[in-house]
């Protein structure tokens, strides 16, 4: 095995960069017998099988994450008409505090 090979898949894997066959090349490797003595920090973390184990993400996945996705611009467009229905409130409202304050003061004036 080039041990070049695998120091470049070690820093590829310590950068989440490889595929899955260049993950199932390193536990190829670390589960020889032979392993030189500069590797075998390694060898635990690449003998365990939980990472070819793991099943398969299936439709119910999709749909939950498209469903999260639907519900969070549900929420940003409910925000937006609340921020735009607020804004439109306040508008009103000083409005009609300017035209109660210029009628009082037009009232004052011819006095």
């Amino acid at each position: 095995m080039d041990y070049n090979r695998i120091h470049i898949l070690l820093d590829k894997y310590w950068r989440c960069i490889t595929t899955i066959e260049e993950e199932r090349e390193l536990r190829n490797f670390f589960s020889g017998k032979v392993i030189p003595p500069e590797f075998r920090p390694y060898q635990v973390w690449f003998q365990t099988p939980e990472a070819e184990e793991l099943p398969p993400l299936g439709s119910e996945f999709d749909h939950k994450i498209i469903e999260r996705i639907a519900c969070a611009r549900r929420k940003k467009y409910r925000r937006l008409i609340l921020s735009a229905l607020a804004a439109t409130i306040i508008f009103c409202i000083i409005l009609f505090i300017l035209l109660l304050t210029t009628s009082f003061i037009s009232d004052n004036v011819y006095l």
